[in-house]
Protein backbone atom coordinates (compact mmCIF):
# COMPACT_ATOMS: atom_id res chain seq x y z
CA UNK A 1 0.00 0.00 0.00
CA UNK A 2 2.73 2.55 1.15
CA UNK A 3 4.16 1.67 -2.86
CA UNK A 4 1.27 2.29 -4.31
CA UNK A 5 0.76 5.66 -2.10
CA UNK A 6 4.25 6.91 -3.72
CA UNK A 7 3.50 6.03 -6.63
CA UNK A 8 -0.15 7.20 -6.82
CA UNK A 9 2.17 11.03 -5.43
CA UNK A 10 4.54 10.22 -7.98
CA UNK A 11 1.60 10.34 -10.51
CA UNK A 12 -0.02 13.05 -9.36
CA UNK A 13 2.99 15.72 -8.96
CA UNK A 14 3.94 14.61 -12.81
CA UNK A 15 0.30 15.35 -14.01
CA UNK A 16 0.31 18.84 -11.96
CA UNK A 17 3.74 19.69 -13.39
CA UNK A 18 2.67 19.28 -16.78
CA UNK A 19 -0.56 20.86 -15.82
CA UNK A 20 1.55 23.80 -14.74
CA UNK A 21 3.40 23.52 -17.72
CA UNK A 22 0.85 23.64 -20.24
CA UNK A 23 -0.52 26.47 -18.24
CA UNK A 24 2.58 29.04 -17.97
CA UNK A 25 3.42 28.55 -21.94
CA UNK A 26 0.26 28.77 -22.81
CA UNK A 27 -0.35 32.72 -23.54
CA UNK A 28 -2.54 33.37 -26.29
CA UNK A 29 -5.96 32.27 -26.18
CA UNK A 30 -7.34 30.11 -29.24
CA UNK A 31 -9.77 33.35 -30.40
CA UNK A 32 -6.62 35.03 -31.10
CA UNK A 33 -5.37 32.47 -34.10
CA UNK A 34 -8.99 33.66 -35.82
CA UNK A 35 -9.01 30.21 -37.17
CA UNK A 36 -12.58 30.58 -38.35
CA UNK A 37 -11.93 33.65 -40.38
CA UNK A 38 -8.71 32.83 -41.58
CA UNK A 39 -10.09 29.26 -43.04
CA UNK A 40 -13.12 31.47 -44.84
CA UNK A 41 -10.76 32.81 -47.93
CA UNK A 42 -11.17 28.78 -49.00
CA UNK A 43 -14.82 29.70 -49.46
CA UNK A 44 -14.22 30.78 -53.32
CA UNK A 45 -15.62 29.51 -56.03
CA UNK A 46 -12.32 29.99 -58.13
CA UNK A 47 -9.89 28.67 -55.28
CA UNK A 48 -12.09 25.12 -55.98
CA UNK A 49 -11.91 25.42 -59.96
CA UNK A 50 -8.03 26.50 -59.59
CA UNK A 51 -7.51 22.70 -57.36
CA UNK A 52 -8.66 20.93 -60.32
CA UNK A 53 -5.85 22.43 -62.51
CA UNK A 54 -2.23 22.37 -62.78
CA UNK A 55 -1.49 26.02 -61.03
CA UNK A 56 1.86 25.68 -60.18
CA UNK A 57 3.12 24.10 -64.06
CA UNK A 58 1.30 27.62 -65.20
CA UNK A 59 2.93 30.15 -62.92
CA UNK A 60 6.27 27.88 -63.27
CA UNK A 61 5.80 28.40 -67.32
CA UNK A 62 4.86 31.77 -66.73
CA UNK A 63 7.99 32.72 -65.05
CA UNK A 64 10.06 30.74 -67.72
CA UNK A 65 8.41 32.39 -70.63
CA UNK A 66 7.65 35.58 -69.22
CA UNK A 67 10.18 36.11 -66.44
CA UNK A 68 7.32 37.18 -63.88
CA UNK A 69 3.99 36.32 -62.54
CA UNK A 70 0.90 38.65 -61.47
CA UNK A 71 0.75 38.92 -57.91
CA UNK A 72 -3.23 38.49 -57.66
CA UNK A 73 -1.86 34.51 -59.13
CA UNK A 74 1.02 34.50 -56.65
CA UNK A 75 -1.76 35.28 -53.88
CA UNK A 76 -4.41 32.33 -54.85
CA UNK A 77 -1.51 29.95 -54.90
CA UNK A 78 -0.16 30.18 -51.37
CA UNK A 79 -3.94 30.57 -50.31
CA UNK A 80 -4.86 27.22 -51.67
CA UNK A 81 -1.69 25.28 -50.46
CA UNK A 82 -3.59 22.71 -48.40
CA UNK A 83 -1.37 19.94 -48.54
CA UNK A 84 2.00 19.74 -46.95
CA UNK A 85 4.13 17.71 -50.15
CA UNK A 86 3.31 21.41 -52.11
CA UNK A 87 5.31 23.10 -49.54
CA UNK A 88 8.17 23.04 -51.75
CA UNK A 89 6.29 24.45 -54.60
CA UNK A 90 5.40 26.88 -52.71
CA UNK A 91 8.68 28.37 -51.33
CA UNK A 92 9.67 28.09 -55.58
CA UNK A 93 6.97 30.09 -56.56
CA UNK A 94 7.62 32.70 -53.56
CA UNK A 95 11.27 32.87 -54.42
CA UNK A 96 10.94 33.08 -58.03
CA UNK A 97 8.25 36.40 -57.79
CA UNK A 98 10.10 37.88 -55.35
CA UNK A 99 13.46 38.26 -57.65
CA UNK A 100 10.60 39.36 -60.92
CA UNK A 101 9.38 42.67 -61.62
CA UNK A 102 6.03 42.27 -60.33
CA UNK A 103 6.69 41.83 -56.52
CA UNK A 104 6.35 45.61 -56.09
CA UNK A 105 2.71 44.78 -56.39
CA UNK A 106 2.91 41.91 -53.92
CA UNK A 107 0.00 41.56 -51.67
CA UNK A 108 -0.46 42.07 -48.10
CA UNK A 109 -1.90 38.45 -47.83
CA UNK A 110 0.26 36.57 -49.67
CA UNK A 111 3.56 36.68 -47.19
CA UNK A 112 1.17 36.56 -44.47
CA UNK A 113 -0.99 33.31 -46.00
CA UNK A 114 3.00 31.76 -46.56
CA UNK A 115 3.82 32.28 -42.91
CA UNK A 116 0.85 30.75 -41.64
CA UNK A 117 0.34 28.09 -43.95
CA UNK A 118 4.39 26.96 -42.72
CA UNK A 119 3.36 27.11 -39.50
CA UNK A 120 0.11 25.19 -39.80
CA UNK A 121 1.79 22.40 -41.06
CA UNK A 122 5.06 22.62 -38.55
CA UNK A 123 7.72 22.97 -41.06
CA UNK A 124 9.11 25.63 -38.52
CA UNK A 125 13.36 24.98 -39.91
CA UNK A 126 12.46 25.92 -43.16
CA UNK A 127 10.27 29.07 -42.68
CA UNK A 128 12.53 30.40 -39.76
CA UNK A 129 15.06 30.07 -43.04
CA UNK A 130 13.14 31.87 -45.48
CA UNK A 131 11.90 34.52 -43.07
CA UNK A 132 15.77 35.38 -42.58
CA UNK A 133 16.40 35.18 -45.78
CA UNK A 134 14.63 38.71 -46.25
CA UNK A 135 16.27 39.32 -50.05
CA UNK A 136 15.35 35.80 -51.70
CA UNK A 137 12.02 35.45 -50.29
CA UNK A 138 10.57 38.52 -48.90
CA UNK A 139 8.49 37.83 -45.61
CA UNK A 140 8.06 40.31 -43.03
CA UNK A 141 6.90 40.34 -39.34
CA UNK A 142 4.12 42.04 -38.36
CA UNK A 143 3.11 42.32 -34.66
CA UNK A 144 0.14 39.71 -34.93
CA UNK A 145 2.27 36.85 -36.76
CA UNK A 146 4.90 37.53 -34.26
CA UNK A 147 2.96 36.91 -31.34
CA UNK A 148 1.30 33.90 -33.25
CA UNK A 149 4.91 32.42 -33.58
CA UNK A 150 5.95 32.90 -30.54
CA UNK A 151 3.62 31.69 -28.52
CA UNK A 152 3.37 28.72 -30.69
CA UNK A 153 7.04 27.92 -30.46
CA UNK A 154 6.87 28.66 -26.41
CA UNK A 155 4.22 25.68 -26.14
CA UNK A 156 6.72 23.25 -27.35
CA UNK A 157 9.80 24.10 -25.83
CA UNK A 158 11.08 25.74 -28.97
CA UNK A 159 13.24 28.46 -27.44
CA UNK A 160 15.46 28.73 -31.00
CA UNK A 161 12.71 29.62 -33.21
CA UNK A 162 10.77 31.82 -30.75
CA UNK A 163 14.38 33.99 -29.70
CA UNK A 164 14.58 34.17 -33.63
CA UNK A 165 11.36 35.82 -34.07
CA UNK A 166 12.42 38.73 -31.80
CA UNK A 167 15.55 38.81 -33.52
CA UNK A 168 13.60 39.76 -36.65
CA UNK A 169 11.51 42.28 -34.44
CA UNK A 170 14.95 43.82 -33.49
CA UNK A 171 15.91 44.21 -37.14
CA UNK A 172 12.66 45.54 -38.26
CA UNK A 173 13.16 48.02 -35.05
CA UNK A 174 9.13 47.00 -33.93
CA UNK A 175 9.24 47.46 -29.92
CA UNK A 176 5.53 49.00 -29.42
CA UNK A 177 3.16 45.69 -28.93
CA UNK A 178 3.06 45.14 -25.50
CA UNK A 179 2.54 41.73 -25.75
CA UNK A 180 5.26 41.20 -28.46
CA UNK A 181 7.75 43.28 -26.40
CA UNK A 182 7.49 40.88 -23.41
CA UNK A 183 6.96 37.66 -25.27
CA UNK A 184 10.49 38.31 -27.19
CA UNK A 185 11.99 39.32 -23.75
CA UNK A 186 10.95 35.89 -22.80
CA UNK A 187 11.97 34.29 -25.25
CA UNK A 188 15.18 35.50 -24.83
CA UNK A 189 15.59 34.80 -21.46
CA UNK A 190 13.92 31.07 -22.34
CA UNK A 191 16.59 30.21 -25.02
CA UNK A 192 19.59 31.73 -22.68
CA UNK A 193 18.17 29.30 -19.85
CA UNK A 194 17.51 26.40 -21.92
CA UNK A 195 19.08 26.96 -25.53
CA UNK A 196 17.29 24.46 -27.60
CA UNK A 197 16.89 22.76 -29.86
CA UNK A 198 20.10 22.53 -31.29
CA UNK A 199 21.48 23.11 -33.28
CA UNK A 200 21.17 27.30 -34.20
CA UNK A 201 21.14 27.11 -37.67
CA UNK A 202 19.15 23.43 -39.00
CA UNK A 203 19.20 24.48 -42.71
CA UNK A 204 22.66 26.12 -43.02
CA UNK A 205 23.88 27.63 -46.55
CA UNK A 206 26.10 25.72 -48.70
CA UNK A 207 29.43 26.75 -48.63
CA UNK A 208 31.06 27.80 -52.05
CA UNK A 209 32.40 25.33 -54.00
CA UNK A 210 36.10 26.67 -54.11
CA UNK A 211 38.15 26.30 -57.44
CA UNK A 212 40.59 23.62 -57.64
CA UNK A 213 42.93 25.99 -59.94
CA UNK A 214 43.50 29.84 -59.10
CA UNK A 215 41.20 31.89 -60.99
CA UNK A 216 42.24 35.81 -61.36
CA UNK A 217 39.12 38.23 -62.16
CA UNK A 218 39.83 41.67 -63.26
CA UNK A 219 37.52 44.21 -61.31
CA UNK A 220 36.98 47.94 -61.79
CA UNK A 221 38.38 48.61 -58.08
CA UNK A 222 38.02 46.69 -54.26
CA UNK A 223 35.27 47.40 -52.27
CA UNK A 224 36.82 48.12 -48.84
CA UNK A 225 35.29 45.93 -46.05
CA UNK A 226 31.73 46.66 -43.97
CA UNK A 227 30.07 45.87 -41.03
CA UNK A 228 26.87 47.63 -40.83
CA UNK A 229 26.81 46.12 -36.46
CA UNK A 230 23.06 45.45 -37.79
CA UNK A 231 22.26 43.33 -40.39
CA UNK A 232 25.59 41.55 -40.46
CA UNK A 233 25.47 40.38 -37.30
CA UNK A 234 25.11 36.71 -37.45
CA UNK A 235 27.02 35.24 -33.94
CA UNK A 236 23.78 33.76 -31.86
CA UNK A 237 24.84 35.66 -28.76
CA UNK A 238 25.35 39.07 -30.58
CA UNK A 239 21.78 39.22 -32.51
CA UNK A 240 20.19 38.10 -28.49
CA UNK A 241 22.26 40.57 -26.91
CA UNK A 242 21.30 43.68 -29.68
CA UNK A 243 17.49 42.38 -29.07
CA UNK A 244 17.50 42.65 -25.47
CA UNK A 245 19.36 45.71 -25.57
CA UNK A 246 16.50 46.89 -28.25
CA UNK A 247 13.48 46.17 -25.97
CA UNK A 248 14.88 47.00 -23.03
CA UNK A 249 15.69 50.71 -24.50
CA UNK A 250 11.93 50.71 -24.71
CA UNK A 251 10.94 49.83 -21.53
CA UNK A 252 13.67 52.45 -19.66
CA UNK A 253 11.40 54.84 -22.23
CA UNK A 254 7.95 53.66 -20.83
CA UNK A 255 9.08 52.87 -17.31
CA UNK A 256 12.66 52.12 -16.07
CA UNK A 257 12.45 48.86 -13.61
CA UNK A 258 14.51 45.84 -13.08
CA UNK A 259 13.40 44.04 -16.33
CA UNK A 260 14.36 46.84 -18.51
CA UNK A 261 18.25 47.56 -16.77
CA UNK A 262 18.67 44.20 -16.75
CA UNK A 263 18.01 43.42 -20.25
CA UNK A 264 20.03 46.41 -20.93
CA UNK A 265 22.80 45.32 -19.44
CA UNK A 266 22.86 41.94 -20.17
CA UNK A 267 22.58 42.73 -23.42
CA UNK A 268 25.67 45.05 -24.34
CA UNK A 269 27.25 42.19 -22.35
CA UNK A 270 26.29 39.49 -25.01
CA UNK A 271 27.08 41.91 -27.54
CA UNK A 272 30.12 42.64 -26.30
CA UNK A 273 30.18 46.32 -26.23
CA UNK A 274 32.47 47.20 -23.58
CA UNK A 275 32.14 50.88 -23.02
CA UNK A 276 28.31 50.35 -23.53
CA UNK A 277 28.33 47.70 -20.59
CA UNK A 278 31.21 50.18 -18.21
CA UNK A 279 27.97 53.20 -18.92
CA UNK A 280 25.22 51.16 -18.24
CA UNK A 281 26.94 50.49 -14.80
CA UNK A 282 27.47 54.02 -13.87
CA UNK A 283 24.03 54.84 -14.99
CA UNK A 284 22.66 52.45 -12.83
CA UNK A 285 24.85 53.44 -9.34
CA UNK A 286 24.00 56.99 -10.45
CA UNK A 287 20.55 56.79 -10.77
CA UNK A 288 18.50 58.36 -7.60
CA UNK A 289 15.73 55.51 -8.17
CA UNK A 290 17.94 53.08 -7.17
CA UNK A 291 16.91 50.52 -9.91
CA UNK A 292 17.37 47.09 -8.98
CA UNK A 293 18.87 44.22 -11.02
CA UNK A 294 17.92 40.65 -10.80
CA UNK A 295 20.47 38.14 -9.52
CA UNK A 296 20.08 35.55 -12.35
CA UNK A 297 20.82 38.30 -15.34
CA UNK A 298 24.31 39.72 -13.38
CA UNK A 299 25.52 35.95 -12.72
CA UNK A 300 25.02 35.34 -16.38
CA UNK A 301 26.50 38.84 -17.69
CA UNK A 302 29.10 38.03 -14.88
CA UNK A 303 29.57 34.39 -16.84
CA UNK A 304 29.51 36.33 -20.27
CA UNK A 305 32.61 38.80 -19.24
CA UNK A 306 34.78 36.13 -18.29
CA UNK A 307 34.14 34.08 -21.50
CA UNK A 308 35.69 37.15 -23.49
CA UNK A 309 38.62 36.41 -25.79
CA UNK A 310 40.32 39.77 -25.57
CA UNK A 311 38.77 42.46 -23.34
CA UNK A 312 40.34 46.15 -23.50
CA UNK A 313 42.99 46.97 -21.30
CA UNK A 314 41.48 47.87 -17.85
CA UNK A 315 37.81 46.64 -18.68
CA UNK A 316 38.46 44.04 -15.79
CA UNK A 317 39.09 45.88 -13.12
CA UNK A 318 36.81 49.17 -13.68
CA UNK A 319 33.78 46.23 -14.22
CA UNK A 320 34.50 44.74 -10.85
CA UNK A 321 34.51 47.59 -8.95
CA UNK A 322 31.42 48.48 -10.27
CA UNK A 323 30.01 44.99 -9.85
CA UNK A 324 31.16 45.09 -6.13
CA UNK A 325 29.19 48.42 -5.30
CA UNK A 326 26.30 47.01 -6.89
CA UNK A 327 26.54 44.32 -4.87
CA UNK A 328 27.54 46.38 -1.64
CA UNK A 329 24.98 48.66 -2.29
CA UNK A 330 21.58 46.39 -2.11
CA UNK A 331 21.05 46.82 -6.05
CA UNK A 332 20.43 42.86 -6.25
CA UNK A 333 16.97 41.71 -6.07
CA UNK A 334 16.56 37.63 -6.32
CA UNK A 335 13.51 37.64 -7.92
CA UNK A 336 12.78 35.67 -11.32
CA UNK A 337 13.27 37.77 -13.95
CA UNK A 338 10.85 34.86 -16.63
CA UNK A 339 8.48 34.56 -13.25
CA UNK A 340 7.95 38.50 -13.71
CA UNK A 341 8.02 38.47 -17.60
CA UNK A 342 5.38 35.85 -17.75
CA UNK A 343 2.95 37.67 -15.13
CA UNK A 344 3.48 40.53 -17.54
CA UNK A 345 2.27 38.79 -20.31
CA UNK A 346 -0.46 37.60 -18.93
CA UNK A 347 -1.80 40.87 -18.35
CA UNK A 348 -0.55 42.57 -21.59
CA UNK A 349 -2.88 39.81 -23.22
CA UNK A 350 -5.94 40.62 -20.96
CA UNK A 351 -5.52 44.10 -22.00
CA UNK A 352 -5.06 43.77 -25.71
CA UNK A 353 -6.12 41.16 -26.92
CA UNK A 354 -9.58 41.73 -27.99
CA UNK A 355 -8.25 44.21 -29.87
CA UNK A 356 -5.55 42.50 -32.00
CA UNK A 357 -8.57 39.98 -32.97
CA UNK A 358 -10.77 42.68 -34.21
CA UNK A 359 -8.08 44.34 -36.37
CA UNK A 360 -6.66 41.01 -37.58
CA UNK A 361 -10.01 39.98 -38.62
CA UNK A 362 -10.73 43.06 -40.00
CA UNK A 363 -7.53 42.57 -42.06
CA UNK A 364 -8.53 39.17 -43.31
CA UNK A 365 -12.17 41.41 -44.34
CA UNK A 366 -10.33 43.86 -46.26
CA UNK A 367 -7.68 41.46 -47.67
CA UNK A 368 -10.73 38.97 -49.25
CA UNK A 369 -12.14 42.24 -50.69
CA UNK A 370 -8.76 43.42 -52.34
CA UNK A 371 -8.41 39.96 -53.62
CA UNK A 372 -12.09 39.96 -55.28
CA UNK A 373 -11.16 43.50 -56.82
CA UNK A 374 -7.73 42.29 -57.95
CA UNK A 375 -9.47 39.31 -59.60
CA UNK A 376 -12.03 41.37 -61.74
CA UNK A 377 -9.57 43.90 -62.41
CA UNK A 378 -7.02 41.07 -64.07
CA UNK A 379 -10.22 39.60 -65.66
CA UNK A 380 -11.29 42.75 -67.49
CA UNK A 381 -7.70 43.40 -68.39
CA UNK A 382 -7.48 39.85 -69.84
CA UNK A 383 -10.73 40.42 -71.83
CA UNK A 384 -9.59 43.62 -72.83
CA UNK A 385 -6.37 42.21 -74.68
CA UNK A 386 -8.58 39.68 -76.22
CA UNK A 387 -10.84 42.50 -77.14
CA UNK A 388 -7.38 43.81 -78.83
CA UNK A 389 -6.25 41.07 -80.24
CA UNK A 390 -9.62 40.14 -82.24
CA UNK A 391 -10.24 43.88 -83.16
CA UNK A 392 -6.42 43.44 -84.59
CA UNK A 393 -6.68 40.48 -86.36
CA UNK A 394 -10.14 41.66 -88.04
CA UNK A 395 -8.12 45.09 -89.14
CA UNK A 396 -5.22 42.91 -91.20
CA UNK A 397 -8.14 40.88 -93.08
CA UNK A 398 -9.58 44.11 -93.76
CA UNK A 399 -5.89 45.24 -95.03
CA UNK A 400 -5.44 42.12 -96.87
CA UNK A 401 -9.02 42.48 -98.62
CA UNK A 402 -7.94 45.81 -99.69
CA UNK A 403 -4.91 45.15 -101.36
CA UNK A 404 -6.43 42.45 -103.25
CA UNK A 405 -9.62 44.77 -104.41
CA UNK A 406 -6.80 47.50 -104.91
CA UNK A 407 -4.38 45.64 -106.61
CA UNK A 408 -4.10 46.49 -110.03
CA UNK A 409 -5.07 50.07 -109.22
CA UNK A 410 -2.00 50.20 -107.23
CA UNK A 411 0.22 48.12 -109.39
CA UNK A 412 2.84 50.81 -109.64
CA UNK A 413 3.41 51.32 -106.57
CA UNK A 414 3.74 47.41 -105.96
CA UNK A 415 6.24 47.72 -108.33
CA UNK A 416 8.41 50.20 -106.97
CA UNK A 417 8.05 48.56 -103.01
CA UNK A 418 9.69 45.43 -104.80
CA UNK A 419 12.60 46.93 -106.22
CA UNK A 420 13.12 49.17 -103.19
CA UNK A 421 13.20 45.31 -101.32
CA UNK A 422 15.51 43.87 -104.23
CA UNK A 423 17.64 47.28 -103.53
CA UNK A 424 17.91 46.44 -99.95
CA UNK A 425 18.96 42.94 -100.44
CA UNK A 426 21.62 44.05 -102.69
CA UNK A 427 23.06 46.62 -100.34
CA UNK A 428 22.79 44.41 -97.32
CA UNK A 429 24.73 41.67 -99.10
CA UNK A 430 27.53 44.24 -100.49
CA UNK A 431 27.92 45.42 -96.97
CA UNK A 432 28.17 41.67 -95.53
CA UNK A 433 30.98 40.79 -98.55
CA UNK A 434 33.17 44.42 -97.49
CA UNK A 435 32.74 43.17 -93.54
CA UNK A 436 34.04 39.81 -94.58
CA UNK A 437 36.82 41.10 -96.23
CA UNK A 438 37.85 43.04 -93.58
CA UNK A 439 37.58 40.24 -91.23
CA UNK A 440 39.57 38.03 -93.21
CA UNK A 441 42.01 40.87 -94.09
CA UNK A 442 42.90 41.36 -90.05
CA UNK A 443 42.68 37.67 -89.88
CA UNK A 444 45.55 37.24 -91.98
CA UNK A 445 47.85 40.36 -91.29
CA UNK A 446 47.27 38.85 -87.20
CA UNK A 447 48.10 35.58 -88.66
CA UNK A 448 51.70 37.47 -90.73
CA UNK A 449 52.64 38.99 -87.17
CA UNK A 450 52.06 35.94 -85.32
CA UNK A 451 54.37 33.72 -87.48
CA UNK A 452 57.19 36.46 -87.94
CA UNK A 453 60.13 35.57 -85.43
CA UNK A 454 62.73 38.34 -85.46
CA UNK A 455 66.51 36.96 -87.01
CA UNK A 456 68.66 36.36 -84.87
CA UNK A 457 71.61 38.92 -84.21
CA UNK A 458 75.33 37.78 -83.72
CA UNK A 459 78.03 39.59 -83.00
CA UNK A 460 81.43 39.43 -85.39
CA UNK A 461 85.11 40.50 -83.86
CA UNK A 462 86.95 41.34 -86.51
CA UNK A 463 90.61 39.57 -86.25
CA UNK A 464 93.73 41.82 -85.40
Amino acid sequence: MAGKGLLLKSLLRTRSQNVQRICLRTFLTDAYKCDTEWKGRLNNPLLEKLKNENFYGELLKKFQTDGKASAIDVDLFSTFVLNELHLEDLETITKKFRRCPNTVHALPSTGHSVIRTYLEFKNTDTLMRMVDDRLNYGLFLDYYLSNLLMDSFLKEDNFRDAVKVAIQLMLQEEFDHPITSYLALYSCYGYLNKPQPEPWDPQPKPKPVEPVEEVKVRVDYIREPFFDDHFDLVQPHHLIGKTLVGFGKHLLRQSPDSVAYTSLLLGWTLFEKHEKVIETLDTILGSTSKPYLFKEGLDRCKKAVHEWSNPPEGFLDNYNSRIHQLEAGGFIVHDNVSDILRQRIKDAVSKHENHDIQQQKERYRLWEQQREEEIQRQAQAIERRKRLAILEAKKKDLKDKEEQLYFFDNLDEWELRHEEKILQKEMLLKKEESRGKKISAKLQRQAEEDAYYPPEITVVRKQK
